[in-house]
């Protein structure tokens, strides 16, 4: 089963179309909930005056709840699997498997 966590795994070009996919409100909030690593993952793959824009917003949003978090983190998932399911990432790439090209 694909977590929130497994999107450190994602490539760059994904987590860009991520990004651009998800409402700001809610990557906001589940980053503020999120690992130093994940921001950076998700933050590099964004211009770097919306990075700065993401972390202002975080620093203004003060405490927020963990269920609050969990759910944001849930809705960045959900978003991620209708990507997958439209082809336009890819989040787990299968051992083993070869790509042709």
């Amino acid at each position: 089963m694909f977590t929130y966590d497994d999107l450190i795994g994602v490539a760059e070009s994904g987590i860009r179309e991520l990004v651009a996919r998800v409402d700001k409100k809610v990557l906001t909030l589940a980053l503020k909930g999120s690992s130093e690593e994940m921001r950076n993952h998700m933050t590099k793959a964004i211009s770097q005056r919306a990075a700065e824009m993401l972390k202002e917003d975080m620093e203004v949003m003060g405490p927020v709840r963990s269920r609050e978090v969990n759910k944001a983190k849930e809705e960045v998932v959900a978003v991620a699997r209708q990507l997958e399911a439209e082809g336009k990432i890819m989040l787990k790439p299968e051992t083993g498997d070869e790509y042709v090209v």
